[in-house]
């Protein structure tokens, strides 16, 4: 991303967070991941790793705004296959945020 122009300012990414209630809205840098979003408001993203990529337990839907996310991991595709493209569920902690916004549902384990 290039560095803004002189007097303006750079636009912050806002992750939606859709689930049980209503949806909260958090702003974050490009750089920072779901996961980060989601522990910012307690949405309850299950994890046994803290967002090391090894558990494949922080599934999130991707609503809207995959454009603005980096692209499908390894660790996805071992945790989740390679069926994103039906299902549009990614891990929290390997889903980075770019510049533009995104809507994300947590996908709860069910127990």
């Amino acid at each position: 991303m290039p560095p803004p122009e002189s007097g303006t300012l750079s636009r912050v990414p806002h992750v939606t967070i859709t689930g049980d209630g209503d949806p909260v809205v958090v702003d974050l840098p490009a750089g920072s991941t779901l996961f980060e979003a989601g522990a910012r408001v307690s949405a309850g993203i299950d994890t046994a790793c803290v967002g090391k990529g090894t558990c494949g337990l922080c599934r999130v839907r991707i609503v809207a705004g995959a454009q603005s996310l980096n692209p499908y991991t390894d660790e996805e595709r071992k945790h989740l296959g390679n069926v994103y493209h039906i299902t549009k569920v990614r891990l929290a902690c390997r889903s980075t945020l770019s510049d533009g916004d995104v809507t994300i549902q947590v996908v709860r384990r069910k127990k």
